[in-house]
């Protein structure tokens, strides 16, 4: 046996692992995760890592619930892209056939009804609007009686971009709930909306908004902004709450079901 060949095989062995580890950290995956990956590549390669994530995967894909009147509450931290989802999935209906309503919960934020008014104008979608500094519950509450007495199916509410640290916030956001809880029909999906470019800031973010709020499903943003999508794997093994849709770019569009192939498939193309 040439020993400087098997030498040399094992170096380049070796940095073949450093390399694919350092990928999956810049990836998003964390240190932790990233080190039981790296032992199935050892084993099977790429090929398997793969399977062992698909298998993580399981159960996290679902269909947005719709019936015949559905109310969806969206809600995330500043700059997530809530209202962009929001006008998305609007669009969607709309373009179905539905009738859709747009409730601009966010009372506190400088341009917030601007904001929501502008993709109204664009999806030719009305808005909801109520003024700034009026009680969001309150709003909401108005919005809600508006489309129940004029027969929109399909109501859109966005609420105040909050920080997860911030306790009063994620009380009235409690309150929100309560109130459309309590006054009309329980709430078709609460939707939570993960800034795909925040990498682990969004293990915090998911607590907070759990612990306020049941969340049925999460709308992964800036896809095609990001180099960490891997986080989006270990968040689903923590939480195991199913991903609705994943979005990319500002264009209505833009955005698809999340299909877990894919998404394993588009962390992986460099391999």
């Amino acid at each position: 046996m040439n020993l400087n060949r098997f030498f040399d095989f094992i170096k380049i062995k070796k940095e073949e692992i450093e390399s694919f580890e350092e990928f999956l950290i810049l990836s998003g995956f964390g240190l932790n995760f990233s080190e039981n990956i790296v032992k199935i590549y050892k084993k099977g390669g790429i090929k398997d890592v793969k399977n062992y994530l698909l298998d993580i995967l399981n159960g996290s894909e679902k269909d947005l619930r719709i019936d015949d009147i559905s109310t969806y509450l969206f809600t995330g931290v500043n700059g997530g892209g809530k209202t962009t989802s929001i006008a998305k999935l609007g669009n969607f209906f709309k373009e179905r056939g539905d009738k859709v309503l747009f409730i601009q919960g966010d009372t506190f934020r400088t341009g917030a009804n601007e904001q929501l008014k502008i993709w109204g104008d664009r999806t030719g979608i009305e808005v909801f609007l109520g003024k700034r500094g009026d009680d969001p519950g309150s709003v909401i509450f108005d919005g809600l009686s508006y489309a129940k007495n004029r027969g929109y199916t399909k109501i859109f509410i966005d609420t105040a971009g909050r920080l997860s640290s911030k306790k009063n916030l994620m009380e009235e956001l409690k309150k929100i709930k309560k109130v459309i809880e309590k006054n009309f029909e329980n709430v078709t999906e609460t939707i939570l909306v993960l800034d795909s470019t925040e990498g682990e800031n969004l293990y915090s973010q998911v607590d907070k908004f759990k612990e306020a709020v049941d969340i049925t499903g999460f709308f992964i943003t800036k896809i095609d902004s990001t180099i960490k999508p891997g986080i989006m794997i270990p968040i689903y093994e923590k939480y195991k709450i199913p991903f609705l849709y994943i979005s990319f770019g500002e264009d209505l569009k833009s955005f698809e079901k999340f299909d877990k192939e894919k998404f394993v498939d588009l962390i992986f193309s460099p391999f």
